[in-house]
């Protein structure tokens, strides 16, 4: 990243593994006021906050196979 033209842009790192999937799907794609009971405020997605930056998904093999092909 830092090599990159995407340097000066947010390089981001998520802990798949260390998430539940319901928590990491919220994390990762965000979500809307009211979304569900804890949704207090929107929220913008680390796939959002990483734009034109980079994303670095740690652990994604410990994930089910199911939720890795939602990310496809």
């Amino acid at each position: 990243h830092e090599l990159s033209p995407r340097a000066k842009q947010p390089f981001i790192k998520v802990n798949c593994a260390a998430l539940t999937e319901t928590l990491l799907e919220s994390d990762l794609f965000g979500h809307e006021k009211g979304a569900f009971t804890d949704a207090s405020s929107l929220r913008k997605g680390r796939f959002e906050a990483a734009d034109k930056g980079t994303l670095f998904l740690d652990e994604i093999g410990e994930i089910s196979g199911s939720f890795q092909a939602k990310l496809l």
